[in-house]
């Protein structure tokens, strides 16, 4: 896994400088003057009756000797020393404070930015949004403004239809009464024919009842000779009349029929009408509504439209606002701290789960590759809820011993899990160990060399031809066989620390170190992987169910590792720890989505990494990273053209 560099500055070593440079100067203050021997001492001599002369060796009560000067001198001088030095403590101890002070105000103005910005972010995204709907509903509006207007021709339509039924019902009516005036023509033609029919059957009757009334024969033959040719005209118009009335009386009954049909066209034709009306009358009532309904939506979009320009206005202020609090703040960080580039401690996302991403476990460690692994861990610890996870891609049967002692060694917890891309793959179980034990073939034919132990470790026939070769783990159990035809190793079974076939590899005849295929099983020893390897480093690599169908195919490794971690991280919200070397890293950072993050490490040997210099540069999308020690993060800090979230790894003494 990454070892990480261990070089960390006291953070007292700018302030123990100044406490030296204070110490050397309140020495210079402290130096005593040279101790000298007084020559004038009080007079002992008894004193005389003469009178006492006035002489320089006489002392008097208020006259101080040049040693006590001196005395004075020196303790003045201690105390000034003293005094200096509680002086330049005083100082050194505001040094301190103003620092921390200072210290917590750039981290108060880091914290301040990055809400100020957030709210930024806020804003624009909110004023974006506003913006399209701003958009949205002019355009809505503008639409709204031609829905009625767009619909005239409709309605020409409709009345240019009412004016054709109309026509036709007054066409029909006219022909009606057409009809009335034919029929009532016909009806007195009818009745004059009638009439006159009926004077000439009375003058027939008239003439006969004439005859019948004569008694004179002689002038009944000349009344019945007058009254023949008479007689013949009334019968030759009785006849006429008749023909005409009976020629009437048809065409009264063809007429009478057709005025039926044009009854039943002046019905059709009004309905006509009427359905044309009240087509118009529905669409003016329609149109109507729909132009007070669009003047209601026109209302409702005018006022949406003043509502959202005052938001987009407000937030546009209030984006303006929250740019000129962060110019202000860039300022007052540029000024005092000589950079507006901001470093803030990265935000441990409290819901989401967290891995340590580590190629394999070592099973021995030296001091600094412990040392590494406590501190990551302990961070982890320290900064996350949730117990952390180490996730590995290596082979290796011998991860649960591994594991076991990592834990015995207090360099994980005891919480903490484990993840590795083999023993995924074969579903093996931790702490299952095989219940059947490893027959070999039993020939007495065959020669069986054995070790100390009494073990086979090799098995030849009877003409001295290798056939099998073992070797075995320190514990005694078997590790791999690898088996031979006519002295060629053409197979290889590996078994793991459980007991369990793990894997077996084909070997290519050619050259016994080159793998052609291999196998890996699961406990059940049904196939669960195979990976094929052709001539031009060509490769082919197979997950196979429990029904024995491919159910995914890789060409590469580095497809089916991405694979597989993303399967194990997109279960929940995951954020994967790893060094910004590791070979996997291009390929997890592709990967990265909404659930999944990267949070790389950085070390010291990174700095000149193309990772690093895309983060620094702001190239990168990756905004936060974890640094070794303090030394990686004032590197960083010196060079980054972009704000940045750095934490940096815990000492390992400072957590004891």
């Amino acid at each position: 896994m990454k070892m990480f560099s261990l070089k960390r500055k006291d953070k007292d070593e700018e302030f123990a400088s100044d406490s030296g440079r204070a110490t050397a100067t309140s020495t210079v203050a402290a130096q005593k003057p040279k101790d000298t021997q007084s020559t004038t001492s009080p007079s002992t001599r008894p004193t005389s009756s003469r009178p006492a002369r006035s002489t320089s060796a006489t002392t008097s009560p208020t006259t101080p000797v040049k040693g006590q000067n001196r005395v004075s001198q020196r303790r003045a001088s201690q105390k000034a020393a003293k005094n200096s030095q509680a002086l330049e403590r005083e100082m050194a101890d505001l040094n301190k404070q103003y620092q921390v002070l200072r210290g917590e105000l750039k981290v108060q103005l880091v914290q301040d930015r990055k809400h100020e910005s957030r709210q930024r972010e806020t804003v624009v995204a909110d004023q974006a949004n506003l913006r399209q709907q701003l958009a949205d509903a002019k355009l809505a509006f503008k639409n709204q403004d031609k829905v009625v207007e767009n619909n005239d021709d409709e309605r020409q339509a409709m009345v240019t239809k009412i004016t054709t039924e109309q026509t036709a019902y007054n066409d029909a009516k006219a022909t009606l009464a057409k009809s009335d005036q034919t029929l009532s023509s016909l009806a007195k033609k009818i009745s004059s024919s009638e009439t006159s029919l009926a004077d000439l059957r009375k003058t027939e009757a008239d003439m006969r009842q004439a005859i019948q009334g004569e008694q004179d024969l002689k002038k009944l033959f000349v009344l019945m000779k007058q009254q023949e040719k008479q007689a013949q005209d009334l019968y030759s118009k009785s006849d006429a009349i008749n023909s005409e009335l009976v020629k009437l009386q048809k065409r009264e009954q063809s007429e009478t029929r057709q005025r039926a049909n044009k009854e039943h066209a002046i019905t059709t034709a009004e309905k006509a009408l009427h359905t044309a009306q009240d087509s118009l009358v529905a669409y003016d009532r329609k149109k109507k509504s729909a132009a007070d309904e669009q003047d209601r939506t026109l209302n409702l979009l005018k006022q949406k439209i003043n509502r959202l320009q005052h938001d987009y206005d407000q937030n546009a202020q209030n984006a303006a606002n929250l740019e000129k609090k962060i110019t202000g703040i860039d300022n007052k960080l540029q000024s005092d701290y000589g950079t507006t580039h901001l470093v803030s401690p990265v935000e441990f996302d409290q819901t989401s789960r967290y891995f340590l991403f580590s190629n394999d476990l070592i099973q021995s460690l030296s001091p600094e590759e412990q040392t590494s692994i406590k501190m990551v861990m302990g961070l982890l610890s320290d900064e996350v809820k949730s117990a952390p996870s180490v996730i590995t891609v290596n082979y290796n049967d011998n991860l649960p011993a591994i594991w076991k002692g990592y834990h015995a060694n207090d360099l994980v917890s005891k919480d903490a899990g484990l993840y590795n891309l083999y023993y995924t793959i074969q579903e093996k179980v931790p702490g299952e160990v095989a219940k059947t034990k490893l027959e070999l073939p039993d020939n007495p034919a065959w020669e069986y060399k054995r070790n100390e132990a009494k073990q086979i470790v090799s098995i030849s026939d009877d003409g001295g031809n290798l056939i099998m070769d073992l070797k075995y783990r320190k514990d005694g159990a078997i590790w791999y066989i690898t088996y031979f035809n006519g002295s060629i190793a053409t197979r290889r079974d590996v078994y793991d620390a459980a007991g369990f076939l793990s894997v077996t590899q084909y070997l290519d005849r050619s050259n016994n170190a080159q793998v052609t295929l291999e196998n890996f099983y699961r406990p059940d020893h049904s196939v669960a992987m195979i990976k094929q390897y052709g001539n031009n480093h060509e490769l082919s690599i197979q997950l196979v169910n429990e029904d024995e169908a491919i159910t995914n195919v890789f060409h590469s490794e580095e497809q089916l590792l991405v694979w597989w971690l993303e399967s194990v991280m997109k279960q929940q919200n995951s954020v994967l720890l790893m060094g910004v070397n590791t070979p996997l890293f291009d390929e997890c950072l592709k990967a990265t989505d909404d659930k999944f993050r990267i949070l790389p490490i950085v070390s010291a040997d990174d700095l000149d990494n193309a990772h690093v210099k895309d983060i620094i540069a702001g190239k990168s999308q990756l905004t936060s990273l974890v640094a070794t020690d303090p030394d990686v993060q004032k590197a960083i800090e010196k060079q980054m053209t972009r704000d940045l979230e750095i934490t940096v790894m815990p000492d390992v003494a400072e957590r004891v």
